[in-house]
């Protein structure tokens, strides 16, 4: 599988989808889809993992974490967004809150601002990346992506409607403006008379963020904040690899991963959440904590003691009462 790895920790940055045979012959192999010309391409496929599902797959394209059959071949899919990336339209006392709490989530910041003073002040903010230029000019060279969220918080309504009406033209995971009700139903107004569709305006979070009764900077950007992990949440992708797991799988290391393919009921963790259960017991990543993961936890350790070398399905049962939440998760879970 260090192949299957390799390809996702190449591409992971633009966006993936991993595909993972969870039953049947060939049970651990794994197939690798990205953006190609016109379509999705196959950017890897272990020899195993059935052409015809890899086809099947690539035509599909699927967007949800899913599980798909394929005769007796059952194969778990996940589509893993790229790196999630923040751009904020202004470097106003807001805006420079908003930086400073989103450094703490794993976001990469882009600022841009046309003042150079407002834009030093981003930059000792922490924002990752700075953007001293006209709004329009800079938001021309930013493609925009499913992972990218927009935050427009600009001095002049000028400005928010040129950043608002070029960034209706790219695709984002979430697009939002700073404003007063009557302001932002203006420029609703006016992205429908420039053409932008209605499902697209109707996108659109303005006023921005979540109704927290916010009054300060600091309480404005929390609440900014908050929504954009709620949206970019929502989103159902599967989580893809914590920071610095698809690159070590990548590098050949020992031991078990276990992979949620399957949750019902309140069970903490989506489908695609993953731990690496290490030769020498060290973990990487948690699948929800608790009994459940010491239950994996036991049959991760179970498997690298015995030298097992193939993959394995576990359900655990967790049913609802005063420590459990309630529900069921279903771990695949594959030698290393």
């Amino acid at each position: 599988m260090t192949g299957f790895f390799q390809a996702i920790a190449e591409h992971m940055g633009s966006g993936v989808t991993a595909a993972w045979v969870i039953s049947g012959a060939a049970a651990g192999s794994g197939a690798v889809f990205g953006r190609g010309d016109g379509g999705t391409a196959l950017l890897y496929r272990d020899e195993a993992f059935p052409a015809e599902a890899a086809e099947k797959i690539r035509g599909l394209n699927p967007r949800k974490a899913c599980i798909l059959e394929s005769g007796e071949t059952r194969i778990f899919t996940e589509h893993i967004p790229g790196k999630r990336k923040l751009v904020i339209c202004g470097g106003g006392h807001v805006a420079l809150a908003l930086v400073r709490i989103c450094g703490t989530l794993d976001l990469d910041i882009t600022v841009i601002e046309d003042r150079e003073e407002y834009a030093g002040k981003a930059r000792e903010a922490g924002a990752d990346r700075v953007i001293c230029r006209p709004f329009g000019e800079a938001l021309d060279d930013i493609p925009g992506d499913e992972a990218t969220a927009f935050v427009i918080m600009t001095r002049e309504h000028r400005h928010d409607t040129e950043c608002l009406d070029r960034i209706l033209r790219k695709p984002f995971a979430y697009v939002g403006m700073m404003g007063s009700r009557s302001r932002t139903e203006l420029i609703r107004r006016q992205m429908l008379e420039n053409g932008h569709g209605a499902r697209t305006v109707g996108l659109l979070h303005m006023p921005i963020g979540l109704a927290i009764g916010s009054r300060t900077p600091e309480e404005i950007a929390v609440s900014v904040a908050a929504e954009l992990i709620q949206e970019m949440n929502a989103a159902e992708t599967g989580e893809g690899f914590p920071e610095g797991m698809a690159e070590e799988l990548a590098g050949g290391t020992r031991g078990t991963l276990a992979v949620i393919i399957e949750k019902n009921g309140e069970a903490p963790r989506k489908p695609g959440t993953k731990m690496l259960v290490r030769a020498d017991g060290s973990i990487l990543g948690t699948v929800g904590g608790g009994t459940a993961e010491a239950g994996i936890l036991r049959e991760a350790g179970e498997m690298i003691r015995t030298g097992c070398r193939e993959s394995r399905l576990k359900t655990i049962h967790m049913t609802k009462g005063t420590m459990y939440c309630g529900g069921d998760i279903t771990v695949f879970l594959m030698p290393l």
